[in-house]
């Protein structure tokens, strides 16, 4: 019950900090690809800093509650069979540059982030 709590949590304010970008980057193709990508490259981060420093209840808190919340695969969806909204092509340019992000920041973090002793 207790990890149920701490995902609602983290889902809640990923959702709001989504919704601040929303305001911030009113164009919902550009919004999306942002959230998107902030939060690849936050979740990578965090992956690295949970595995080697981690407590459960904040994995719960900030992987599949915060960065699940601020991420939006069901506009990328949306978007993707909207052709006026980029149409494959978004959803190509969502994918390569998430991965490409994953890619540069767990090395990253690996270095900076020491293993606990």
């Amino acid at each position: 019950m207790k990890s149920l709590l701490l995902v609602a949590v983290g889902g809640v304010a990923g959702t709001l900090v989504r919704f601040g970008l929303s305001i911030v980057i009113p164009d919902d193709r550009n919004g999306t690809l942002a959230a998107n990508l902030i939060g690849v490259a936050l979740a990578s981060a965090l992956l690295v800093l949970m595995e080697r420093r981690g407590v459960t209840e904040l994995r719960h808190l900030l992987l599949p509650g915060f960065c699940a919340g601020m991420t939006t695969f069901s506009a990328v969806t949306v978007q993707v069979v909207e052709p006026v909204s980029g149409g494959a092509l978004f959803l190509a340019e969502n994918v390569f540059l998430s991965l490409l992000i994953v890619i540069l920041v767990l090395p990253i973090s690996r270095k900076l982030i020491p293993v606990r002793k």
